[in-house]
């Protein structure tokens, strides 16, 4: 990829996480989070704001229903929305009913019944976005049909997940579904640990009276019941029955159906971290976690492509709109933007193709010392490529190609420049060496005649 590439890409994203971070987004989704798990469907609307660019509202079960296309993706919308008078009018000031204005003016706070209808624009025709909008956008009252707002968007604004489809279904099941006898028999097992506790605190009492044949036995804890001397015997007034509650017991059942529930919604999945032995390496707690993420892998799939792709798109398209993202560069053109998430489950996930280029790099490693030819098979560029992108690295942080390519350069000139200074370095200490050589010779020579001369003169 292109640095210009990689830097346009990277300032879109941190401008994103700042729109993101001044809107309303994070109090909304999490509402969202809690109508998935619950009710297996949520439907979050993602407006355009001239304040904080974007507006979201989380919609609750039974003020939504929706509609699929025929490709199985949610792209019809119908909401109802109760407002006062006063709402209505502050909205549509110039289309609300005379009858909505009078109300308003006489202070009344009665609710009214707005529908929000949103569904795939039949008139729409693509390449003709400047006419008409994809999807079409009315809001009438539904006690008189009177049409408060027509207009349209450009992305379908609502974002729909489902945690899981069967077969044609339009809306989602959840874990709370799966869990919700657990969730009965729990409740019901707590009620009775607190009456057979209560019982044994305070048991249900017989008194002896000579007029209370024929009443009716009352259980509840604390309750007195007349009966016959004969019957009480000697004593007066004495427990109904005694109740021996098995506490410990109960609280095992009770633990287990916790357990159950814990695992229906996937708590351990989400407390992995926690969960890792201290002992362990880090091959194992990678290929744990693995593990752990194949098993929610299709609900992740599901979010991302019915929540955070389409909101990455809706999101990208109003600041587009606003004028907050600037031209892509010419390399871009006509070329389509790969989304891709950095979030921890999103990491997570990645984990196990990380480990496995690990494992790889490790492999050739041990086999390179028996053989060095094999880290001719490996490409360690396109490794440490792979995994920065794994790990949700700044691409500032990583060179590009041309760039390395250039640095390596420049490393193996000097390395050659340093290599011909020592050799020329080598040669002029072998040349010093030769003429000290040729110097110390030729001396010998010298002081071998004038011995030579001494000898003869002695004789």
């Amino acid at each position: 990829m292109q640095p210009e590439v990689k830097a346009w890409l990277h300032m879109v994203y941190e401008r994103m996480v700042a729109v993101f971070a001044r809107s309303n987004f994070y109090d909304q989704v999490h509402l969202l989070y809690d109508e998935l798990g619950t009710f297996g469907t949520g439907a979050m609307l993602v407006e355009e704001d001239d304040e904080a660019t974007l507006r979201c509202r989380t919609l609750t079960a039974g003020e939504y229903c929706l509609d699929v296309n025929a490709s199985g993706r949610v792209d019809t919308l119908y909401r109802r929305l109760r407002m006062t008078p006063r709402q209505i009018v502050e909205a549509w000031p110039d289309t609300s009913p005379d009858r909505v204005k009078d109300l308003d003016r006489r202070g009344n706070g009665q609710w009214l019944e707005v529908l929000h209808v949103v569904e795939p624009n039949p008139d729409y025709r693509e390449g003709d976005e400047a006419a008409v909008r994809p999807w079409r956008s009315v809001y009438l009252m539904t006690d008189s049909d009177d049409v408060l707002e027509e207009s349209g968007y450009y992305e379908f604004p609502a974002l729909c997940p489902r945690w899981n489809t069967t077969g044609s279904d339009i809306y989602g099941e959840s874990p709370a579904m799966d869990a919700l006898g657990d969730c009965r028999l729990l409740q019901k097992l707590e009620e009775d640990g607190l009456i057979a506790l209560e019982k044994e605190v305070n048991p249900p009492l017989s008194v002896a009276k000579s007029d209370g044949l024929g009443r009716v036995i009352n259980a509840s804890p604390g309750a007195i019941n007349y009966v016959s001397p004969l019957a009480q015997g000697q004593n007066a007034i004495q427990p109904l029955y005694q109740v021996r509650a098995n506490l410990g017991l109960l609280e095992q059942v009770k633990e287990q159906k916790r357990q159950n529930i814990r695992e229906s919604f996937y708590n351990d999945l989400f407390l992995m971290v926690s969960q890792v032995n201290r002992q362990m390496t880090a091959t194992e707690v990678a290929e744990r976690n693995s593990e752990k993420m194949l098993l929610l892998g299709p609900v992740l799939d599901r979010l991302r492509s019915e929540l955070f792709q389409p909101l990455i798109v809706r999101v990208f398209g109003i600041m587009t709109r606003q004028g907050m993202v600037p031209p892509p560069p010419d390399a871009l053109q006509g070329r389509e933007i790969k989304i891709e998430f950095i979030s921890i489950l999103a990491q997570a996930q990645k984990q196990a193709g990380i480990a496995a280029i690990n494992n790889t790099v490790a492999f050739v490693g041990n086999v390179a010392q028996f053989s060095p030819t094999a880290l001719d098979k490996l490409n360690i560029d396109e490794a440490i490529d792979e995994v920065a992108e794994m790990n949700g690295v700044p691409p500032s942080l990583i060179r590009s190609n041309e760039e390395v390519a250039e640095l390596r350069a420049q490393r193996e000139e000097q390395m050659q420049q340093q290599q011909m200074m020592a050799a020329m370095q080598s040669g002029a200490d072998v040349a010093a060496t030769g003429a000290r050589a040729a110097k110390d010779l030729g001396l010998s020579e010298a002081m071998a005649g004038m011995g030579g001369e001494s000898v003869a003169a002695l004789q």
